[in-house]
């Protein structure tokens, strides 16, 4: 059986050429000196320190599903705002061990040398899938590139990251290091392959499965009432019903990076019918939204509103940001519309009955 349970296709006949391609099976004979009585020569055959075999058209894991090479859950998750990647598993070892499908990356019936003294085959392999979505599609603007190192040997990627089921194998000297650096938008992500840690990590799109909630809406209805002098104002039934859209962001498309590496930018959207009828329901959105998150009351970064006429009067969209921390992904939003409603008309001011408070829990688990 083939890794998680994939039947063995027919391995791609392979293509020589430089870092995408398939191989040639290259050694080298360390024969010694002919002696002066003219004795047979001896000597050992091994495959030479750098030689190199890569390939983008793995279609199957290489690596046995239960061995110790492969990567745990998210061991191997790198993400950024232009790639999604994950490596598969990192093997080094003498001879093919059993169970690795190399013939989809060297060929049928290849058979290799063992390496130089102090070398080893050293192979690394993204996974076919890496199971999370880029979150933004690439651009000339992203500055995206990357570099995988295997000791001496690296491979330089221009405009793009590893793609899905590549294979990079090489022998290198005994341990040497195995390491992977990503740049996006200017900030790196680095990964050390044999001790299995990252460095520089966005923080923010490791956590949660979504980066967008909306919510259901907070639906009431209040009265006015008042009096001036002989005379009585009221209006009956003034019904609301809100919803919310709230985002987790690090980077917006256009703007760049908006948090530093270990927070994020919450931001809350919501409409509100700030006129209608001659009448004017305004509210101010930081007294009347409250938000909490793990580190308690937020306190808005910025607080704006962009107006739009609809039938004759105006609805209002108010944009609230906050700082929160990157792990952050349960929130509670507290929404009450208090009064008063005014009629500039006839320049009064109504105080309101029926306002309530609307308790919601947002996730982004």
């Amino acid at each position: 059986m083939s890794p998680k349970g994939i039947a063995q296709a027919a391995p791609p006949t392979p293509r020589i050429a430089t870092r995408r391609t398939a191989f040639a099976v290259l050694a080298i004979a360390a024969a010694l000196p002919l002696s002066a009585c003219g004795e047979v020569p001896t000597g050992t055959l091994h495959t030479r320190a750098g030689y190199t075999v890569a390939s983008e058209e793995v279609p199957v894991s290489v690596c046995p599903a239960e061995d110790e090479s492969r990567f745990a859950g998210d061991e191997g998750l790198l993400i950024g705002p232009h790639f999604a990647l994950r490596v598969e598993c990192v093997a080094s070892f003498d001879a093919i061990p059993e169970g690795f499908q190399l013939e989809y990356l060297l060929g049928e019936d290849t058979s290799l040398y063992s390496p130089e003294p102090g070398h080893e085959f050293t192979l690394v392999q993204f996974a076919p899938d890496p199971g999370v979505e880029v979150p933004y599609p690439n651009d000339d603007l992203s500055g995206l590139s990357a570099t995988l190192s295997i000791g001496d040997r690296t491979w330089d990627f221009e405009g793009e990251a590893p793609v899905p089921g590549a294979v990079y194998f090489t022998v290198a000297e005994k341990d040497a290091a195995v390491t992977l650096e990503v740049v996006d938008n200017e900030r790196t992500q680095t990964m050390d392959l044999r001790a299995r840690t990252k460095e520089g990590l966005i923080q923010a799109l490791y956590h949660g499965s979504t980066f967008e909630v909306n919510t259901d809406p907070a639906t009431g209805s209040v009265d006015g009432y008042t009096t001036s002098g002989s005379y009585e104002y009221w209006f009956d039934d003034w019904k609301y019903s809100t919803q919310f859209t709230v985002t987790r962001e690090v980077f917006e498309p256009g703007t760049g990076w908006v948090a530093e590496p270990d927070r994020a930018v919450l931001g809350v959207e919501f409409g509100w019918l700030h006129s209608g009828s001659g009448l004017e329901w305004a509210i101010d959105p930081q007294e009347a939204l409250k938000v909490t998150g793990p580190e308690g009351d937020l306190t808005a970064l910025t607080a704006e509103h962009v107006d739009e006429e609809w039938n004759g009067g105006v609805w209002r969209t108010f944009t609230l940001k906050y700082d929160v921390p990157a792990d952050a992904l349960a929130f509670t939003l507290n929404f009450h519309p208090e009064g008063p409603v005014k009629w500039p008309e006839e320049d009064i001011s109504l105080p309101i009955t029926g306002d309530k408070n609307h308790e919601i829990a947002v996730s982004f688990e």
